[in-house]
Parts: C-alpha cells; structure tokens; sequence
C-alpha cells in the first residue's frame, strides 16, 4: 500500500506535535527493524518499540481530527481498518504458535528429564515436535506473504492534505507491524544456523529435516537441538549431552515465553487501536 500526500502545515500545533511524535516513534522503529538478526533480546526491543508506538498513536486517534476523517475519507478509513484487523488476526495466530512451541519444547524437556532416552517417549514427543513446527511454519508464512501482498498493491491518494499526515501514520504502523512480526517468526522457525562445525554435522542426512523456506532463512537453533536428541537414540546414553540438551531447551523455552508476553502486549494495543478506528468509523 502506497501512501502519497503532502503534510499540511495549517494543522494546531498540539496536534502537529502529537503526529510528529509518533511519526519519529515509527522511523525509530524502522530502522531498528532493518536489522537481519532475530535473537529474543533484538524481538523483545522492537516489540517494546512498537508498544511505544501504539501509545503514540493511541493518543492520535483520540484527536479532533482523527474523529472528524470519516466525515471525507470513509472508504479509505475503512480500507486501512481493514488492514489492520489482518494485522490483529495475525498477530494473534503467531502469538498461539508460540505458545503451541512452548509446550512441545516442554514434552521434550520431560522426556529428557526422565532420562530413559531408549523407553521414554522422547522419539514420539521430537516427531510431534517436527510435525507441529513445520505446519505451523507453513500457515503463517502464507498468512505475512498474503498480508504484505495486499498492503503494497493498495495505492492511497490523499488530495486534502489536512489529513494526509494522520492516513499515511496509521498504515505506517501497520507495515512495521507486519515487519516485526515477520522477526518474532523467524526466532521460532529458522535463526540462521552458524556454520562453525558442531555435533549438527555428525547426523546423518536421512535424519536432517527439509527446509521450508520463508524469507530465506534456514533452519533453527532448536532444530539442532532436535537432531542431537534423534541422534542420542542411535547411540549410546550421554548423560552429559543429554543435560547440555536439556539446558538449551529451557533457555530456549523462556525465550519463547518471553516474546510470547510481548505479543501478548501487542495484541492487546493493536485490539485497543482498532475499538479507536471503529469507534472513528461509527460516527
């Protein structure tokens, strides 16, 4: 979705300020969500960022002239709500796939906790795992490939350019959401592996999983970790590799918890967000 306006300098200066505000918020945003890595504590600031974005707008929406843009831009209010309630349904799709991998990771974290790797469960609980990670993989990557389709091929013109500003912010916000959301994925499905050599590259071929690509990045830091738990029923009990596992799926796990709280918080501004919009389109 193309945005084309001219800022209007005619605006109240509290306003012009609130929309300036949020407008730096979201170029800050950008620039931090330009960066290729998807470790928790890069996802965790820009997912702070955008709670500080939400704010920003939230108090824009409240404006005089956030209420008074139905009255000359209805159908394209209602184009950009639109986009953003897809936004809100994905972010809550991803924040249920995250917790869905919170709980396999869990199962796995039993099983290696009872440390019977030959008559435990934990084969059944890594099948399940791979299974339940590469569908959840394929719908969602679907999901941010349709959404971002449909935003770019929308074009918005705005000839009045009183509220022109207010317009291209509010689907700013929803591009660097989508953005953003595309990293919290990334961290669940396929960090870029290091290509230091490691017990990854003892595994046989028929046990490596297949890539499913999204947005080129490959397979997970808990893929391996799963691959190493496979290999562990081919050989020998470790008790040492075993535990080094075990530690690896629970700082993963509290990772996963930590975003999922995060997406939590973000869907909970963006459902408040969009009551404001319906609220602006009921007037």
């Amino acid at each position: 979705m193309t945005t084309n306006h001219v800022r209007s300098a005619s605006l109240p200066t509290a306003t012009r300020s609130l929309i300036m505000s949020a407008e730096e918020q979201l170029q800050r945003l950008k620039s931090s969500a330009g960066t290729s890595t998807s470790s928790n504590s890069t996802i965790c600031r820009k997912l702070d960022g955008l709670k500080k974005l939400y704010d920003c707008v939230d108090d824009v929406l409240k404006l005089p002239i956030s209420q008074q843009i139905h009255e000359k831009h209805a159908k394209l209010l209602e184009q950009v709500s639109d986009v953003s309630l897809n936004v809100l349904d994905t972010c809550s799709i991803i924040k249920d796939a995250f917790s869905q991998m919170k709980g396999s990771v869990q199962l796995l974290e039993s099983s290696l906790r009872r440390g019977i790797v030959g008559e435990s469960n934990l084969s059944t609980q890594v099948d399940a795992y791979m299974a339940s990670n590469k569908q959840l993989n394929k719908v969602i990557c679907k999901r941010l490939r349709d959404l971002k389709q449909k935003g770019n091929t929308q074009t918005i013109i705005i000839e009045d350019s009183e509220f022109a500003s207010l317009i291209s912010l509010i689907k700013g916000v929803d591009d660097i959401s989508i953005t953003v959301l595309e990293s919290t994925l990334s961290f669940i499905s396929h960090p870029k592996m290091r290509s230091k050599a490691s017990s990854w590259s003892l595994i046989p071929k028929i046990l490596k999983p297949k890539r499913v690509s999204c947005e080129g990045i490959d397979i997970s830091e808990v893929e391996k970790i799963v691959m190493e738990l496979l290999l562990l029923q081919n050989e020998k009990i470790d008790q040492s590799q075993m535990l080094s596992d075990l530690k690896k799926l629970q700082v993963f796990e509290s990772s996963i918890q930590e975003i999922e709280e995060g997406l939590g918080v973000m869907f909970r501004l963006l459902l408040k967000n969009r009551v404001s919009l319906l609220n602006i389109l009921s007037h």
